[in-house]
């Protein structure tokens, strides 16, 4: 990764570990895990709109493209986001953190087949493992718990992070022609009419609408959603999808920390090194130690595409 992709892959981790800050007042008011999410992806695609039509062009995709959408929308954000809004209430939230930190692993091991420019090799594979070994540690306590949670609540929480993982591969090999903003426009956009009429089947779109809760999910929408997506998209299509799925080992140390200074919540000796046990993981896949410790004799040669790992 280059620094303006870090950069991206850093301001990715704030916005969307700071989300579970708009979440927590949005469940808190009684609105449903359906509707919260229909509303997500609606907001996410309307908050791109201008952008798409101010290149109309962009728009004009061919009808295997939108095809595409159609099933990334699924597979990319309603099926993974109606299973995280089932099984929420049936496992504790740092086991079902962790499962979610298993993205990077399918990643990599779907990159195997079918990205060959992402193998894993040896630094790569001890930061993929020393990242989820960091969640682990920040979740740890909740792993007590996990006796008492459902073997099949578990086991769906990993299929949709599979999807992710899937999805992300996907992305990288066959949309890399598609502007990143139509991409994730496209995407929620089909992601909203598959979720809406389950919003409405299931009462989702109860509770208290103070303005807190409508600010929270008009930030959850327009930025945690549409424009945090849109530069995911470009995340994956620039730097490679398990660079950008490392994302996801960020986003819990971020959303303890933001739980920390809003809400006063403790942080213990696990946090810190937990903490520190992802940093260092993120370091490896990027290959920062080598780079560090290795001078070349002479002017280096590019070995990688511009825009690539």
């Amino acid at each position: 990764m280059n620094n303006r992709q870090l950069s991206v892959l850093a301001i990715l981790a704030l916005t969307w570990g700071c989300s579970f800050l708009f979440i927590r007042v949005i469940v808190d008011a009684g609105v449903g895990p359906m509707g919260m999410a229909s509303l997500r992806t609606l907001l996410g695609g309307i908050s791109l709109l201008p952008l798409a039509l101010a290149s109309r062009r962009n728009l004009r995709q061919p009808r295997s493209t939108w095809i595409a959408f159609a099933g990334l929308g699924l597979m990319n954000f309603a099926v993974p986001w109606t299973i995280f809004g089932i099984v929420g209430s049936r496992i504790p939230s740092g086991v079902s953190s962790i499962a979610n930190s298993t993205a990077p692993l399918w990643v990599a091991l779907l990159s195997v087949p079918l990205l060959h420019e992402e193998r894993i090799r040896g630094g790569r594979a001890v930061g993929l493992a020393l990242g989820f070994f960091g969640v682990v540690l920040l979740m740890g306590e909740d792993l007590a718990h996990l006796q008492g949670s459902s073997p099949g609540s578990i086991a769906l929480v990993l299929l949709a992070t599979l999807f992710y993982g899937a999805s992300s591969v996907y992305i990288r090999r066959y949309m890399g022609h598609v502007p990143p903003v139509i991409l994730a426009m496209g995407q929620m956009s089909f992601a909203a009419l598959y979720l809406a009429p389950l919003a409405l089947v299931t009462g989702s779109y109860g509770g208290d609408w103070d303005p807190n809760v409508v600010a929270s999910i008009l930030a959850l929408g327009l930025l945690g959603s549409g424009v945090a997506v849109a530069a995911y998209m470009w995340l994956i299509q620039q730097a490679g999808a398990v660079s950008a799925s490392l994302v996801t080992y960020l986003i819990p140390p971020v959303g303890i920390l933001a739980g920390w200074l809003a809400f006063d919540e403790h942080i213990g000796w696990n946090i810190l090194a937990g903490l520190a046990s992802i940093l260092a993981g993120v370091a490896f896949v990027q290959g920062i130690p080598q780079r560090r410790t290795t001078v070349p004799e002479s002017p280096p040669a590019l070995s990688h595409p511009a825009g690539g790992e």
